[in-house]
């Protein structure tokens, strides 16, 4: 089996267009695909997106327990999604963030990359991360 990398990532989240606003405005991902079926979705992508880049899928759920939801996915915070950038990228990520007024821990070093950690409107666990320089693989708070 040979695989591209995986294609999306899906999400619920319990108001659509506040999710989408803050992946647009916030994480900087664009609209690529509206769907109005049973529940309302959309595909969100990287601007130039490169070739197996994850996308990310949010489905509204108005009536979900978002809490509840989240402690069943993982009650150690093991599920998230971690985003990727450049060690050149990381700081100047880390200024939007403080500039958006994100709450978010961190930078944290751990193993090999340097990263911040922060959740969605819904509650869902985000992660931004880049390499770092070569170096003992530690985790420090």
């Amino acid at each position: 089996m040979e695989l591209d990398g995986v294609h999306h990532i899906g999400l619920n989240v319990r108001d659509i267009d506040r999710a989408e606003a803050f992946y647009t405005e916030v994480l900087g991902f664009e609209v690529t695909e509206r769907y109005a079926e049973n529940i309302r979705h959309l595909m969100l992508a990287s601007p130039g997106e490169s070739p197996g880049a994850a996308k990310v899928h949010l489905f509204e759920a108005k009536d979900l327990d978002m809490q509840e939801a989240l402690a069943t996915l993982s009650g150690q915070g093991y599920a998230h999604i971690a985003f990727g950038t450049t060690r050149q990228r990381f700081p100047k990520i880390v200024e939007e963030l403080k500039k958006k007024k994100v709450d978010f821990k961190g930078p944290l070093v751990m193993g090999r990359g340097e990263s911040v950690h922060f959740t969605d409107p819904d509650g869902n666990s985000l992660e931004i991360r880049c390499q770092r320089d070569a170096g003992p693989n530690i985790m420090s708070p």
